[in-house]
């Protein structure tokens, strides 16, 4: 029995290449040969995972602002000799500093700007070609601040100078790229998500909630979202796949001259995880929450479609699932399981996710051997 690990990070909890390590653990004891394949989908842990599978490459750190103006101490991978970086947003922008005890600071107070630092320290280091990953970010400014940041201008109808904010949204009639910073760059925006900037599966009513929009603004913001797009992108508007990663950023990344692709795409093709699963005889996937996002471009579902072409079967771990066992199996699973061992919060769940882990995989280790055995 062969087992190939493709896990994603868990927020808080474990990377890609923990996960990979503590299945291997567990499935050696029951004589399961197994594989880790640190992968990412432009998530939370892209930088991580693009590091892990490239020989040569470091982390560099830059100060940069967070969402609410504090500065912070930011890291990216730089592999030299290819003169490439990889930023995750998340390390500048991440949702982490949007939280508060009693919820989450105000989306209008919020700015993507700290990316767009990032973007330039990496361009200062020298790099040539950077590639952003879009996930686990914590902003909804339709990339204003990031565009801010690498010099773009703001005007409105009176071709008056706007502060990079989202404040100016409604009123911005029409930007200027001519300053732009990252003009001898080759920009990849790698999201984890295919949603386009406005509509129901964009990034205001998909993804607003979870970086604290409410029901009060929502309408205003979708709103705003439009009259933007309208003005700066009138062709596409917005709605390509990928605009409305990180709240907007794929969309201002768009408009920067980047090549939009998806964050799985790439990782897998780094990893080299279709020949790897070819040789498997059986997949282990997963994320902290499988709910109704994760089949618009998030890692397992993409690992589970890829498994499904080589017709191996396909376990998918999670901390929550929200789906229901016909729309599990229709996202290409053969099941889905649950790493939560008793009734608990979602603290205790990520500061026990290891030992879950651990757990959960010495129930599924028997089986498959007992599988393996059925089909000897």
């Amino acid at each position: 029995m062969k087992a190939l690990v493709a896990i994603d990070s868990f927020k808080g909890s474990f990377s890609s290449a923990e996960a990979a390590a503590i299945v291997a653990q567990v499935f050696r004891q029951y004589g399961i040969d197994s594989t880790g394949v640190t992968l990412a989908d432009g998530g939370e842990g892209t930088s991580e995972a693009f590091l892990a599978n490239q020989r040569g490459g470091r982390w560099e750190y830059a100060m940069v602002h967070d969402p609410c103006g504090r500065l912070i101490k930011a890291k990216y991978a730089f592999v030299p000799d290819e003169r490439v970086a990889m930023i995750d947003a998340a390390m500048a922008s991440g949702i982490q500093s949007v939280k508060t005890d009693v919820g989450f600071v105000n989306p209008v107070m919020t700015s993507s700007a700290g990316t767009g630092e990032l973007i330039m320290a990496a361009s200062r280091q020298g790099a040539t070609k950077i590639i952003v990953g879009l996930g686990g970010t914590g902003t909804t400014d339709a990339g204003i601040g990031l565009m801010g940041a690498l010099g773009a201008k703001l005007y409105d109808s009176y071709n008056q100078l706007l502060p990079a904010n989202i404040s100016s949204i409604n009123l911005i009639d029409h930007i200027d790229l001519s300053e732009i910073a990252t003009k001898r760059l080759q920009l990849v925006a790698c999201t984890d998500v295919d949603g386009p900037l406005t509509g129901t599966a964009g990034a205001v009513q998909m993804f607003g909630p979870q970086k604290g929009l409410t029901d009060a603004n929502l309408k205003d913001f979708e709103r705003w979202f439009q009259h933007f797009a309208q003005q700066v992108d009138p062709i596409n508007q917005g709605q390509l796949a990928g605009d409305g990663a990180a709240g907007g950023m794929g969309f201002a990344l768009r408009l920067l001259g980047a090549s939009v692709v998806p964050g799985f795409q790439m990782m897998s093709d780094v990893a080299q995880l279709a020949d790897k699963i070819a040789a498997t005889d059986v997949v282990i996937t997963g994320e902290g929450q499988l709910d109704h996002q994760s089949p618009h471009g998030k890692l397992p579902v993409q690992v589970a479609q890829t498994a499904r072409q080589f017709q191996k079967p396909c376990l998918c771990v999670a901390g929550s699932i929200q789906l229901t066992p016909s729309e599990v199996h229709a996202a290409g699973f053969t099941t889905a399981l649950s790493l939560i061992q008793q009734v608990t919060d979602l603290e205790r769940a990520i500061r026990e996710g290891k030992q879950n882990l651990r757990l959960l995989m010495e129930r599924v280790a028997p089986l498959l051997l007992l599988l393996e055995s059925k089909n000897v």
